[in-house]
């Protein structure tokens, strides 16, 4: 075997991954992020600013330009487009991600991968002695951090009421809508829609304070209840985003069988998920897909994968549309 420097240098960028994540959540948690967004500062302003130390914090900032994460011109470091996306108040600020993604409860579970390729089983069971939900619900920072971290993930799929026509529609229901960022983004788009948010109670919190104003309009419910168990009806449209991917063949049989008991003959299921395209491999997503093996019994799929799901309760694939961050839009309907 031989490579030339090219593939190595290439290969040691891969490997100080874990390195360049630590650094930006560092740049977070310092708040360096924050205040940059308010303007150029070289890092001795900044320093004083945050009571840091100004040569490490230089050496910091100096890694965030190579990584594209900071610009500099003339000894004066901001926030690039890309870094932007850190920030507290950016409209699609990703900043909750990067805490939850570089938190000890996920990285400890990403270090149980070797078992789970040995074994078949997902990694955070065996990690943490319970599954992520009994988890989180046993450990209310950790959940706090994980439904920012997953609202934060929702901005992904706000694309969605631009890349489905919801003219036709009277009334959508989000299944496993987590705190209503999507549902907002719906609503927002489309002023004539009533919505339902069908979620477990406890998720339902974060929902109210999203979705006052709708709530206060009279267009918007939230609805408690368990998916597994059965779905509100009389639904013109269902989402169901990055909710399947959490689990297995068999629940997603059930879940979707659930969904299809409760459309109409003119219904439409939306799936919006990380959805594999056949014969390609995107790196975004097929990492993802290994997140689900270390964190739950699921996995992202293929399209025809998705139809092989759809099929036996009685839906088929009607449509598929790009999103962004190599998120898709699977459109169901009844076979």
């Amino acid at each position: 075997m031989s490579g030339g420097d090219n593939e190595g240098r290439e290969l040691l960028r891969l490997l100080a991954g874990p390195w360049l994540t630590e650094a930006v959540v560092t740049a977070v948690r310092l708040g360096v992020i924050d205040r940059l967004g308010d303007g150029p500062e070289t890092p001795a302003e900044t320093a004083e600013g945050l009571s840091l130390s100004p040569e490490p914090l230089a050496r910091l900032l100096r890694l965030l330009t190579a990584a594209g994460v900071l610009g500099e011109e003339g000894g004066r470091y901001a926030l690039t487009e890309m870094g932007e996306f850190l920030h507290s108040d950016h409209p699609a600020s990703m900043r909750a991600l990067a805490l939850l993604y570089s938190s000890d409860f996920f990285t400890r579970a990403w270090r149980g991968l070797a078992d789970a390729v040995r074994t078949g089983e997902p990694a955070f069971p065996a990690v943490h002695r319970q599954g992520i939900y009994p988890y989180l619900a046993d450990h209310p920072d950790d959940e706090k951090l994980f439904d920012a971290g997953m609202a934060a993930g929702s901005t992904f799929a706000t694309g969605l009421p631009a890349a489905y026509d919801f003219g036709a529609a009277k009334k959508v229901v989000d299944v496993g809508g987590g705190d209503g960022t999507l549902l907002a983004a719906v609503l927002r788009a489309n002023p004539h829609l009533h919505g339902v948010l069908y979620e477990r109670g406890p998720a339902l919190h974060g929902a109210r304070r999203r979705l006052a104003p709708h709530l206060a309009e009279g267009r918007c419910e939230l609805v408690e209840g368990d998916f597994m168990r059965d779905i509100p009806g009389d639904g013109d449209v269902y989402i169901l985003c990055r909710v399947l991917h959490n689990w297995d063949d068999e629940a997603c049989h059930l879940l979707l069988a659930n969904c299809r008991a409760a459309m109409g003959a003119a219904s439409r299921l939306l799936v919006v998920e990380r959805v594999i395209p056949d014969g390609r491999h995107p790196l975004l997503t097929l990492a993802f897909d290994v997140h689900m093996m270390v964190m739950t019994s699921g996995r992202e799929r293929t399209a025809s994968e998705y139809e092989s799901l759809l099929r036996p309760v009685g839906l088929t694939t009607d449509t598929i549309a790009d999103l962004a961050a190599e998120m898709r839009l699977l459109v169901a309907r009844p076979r």
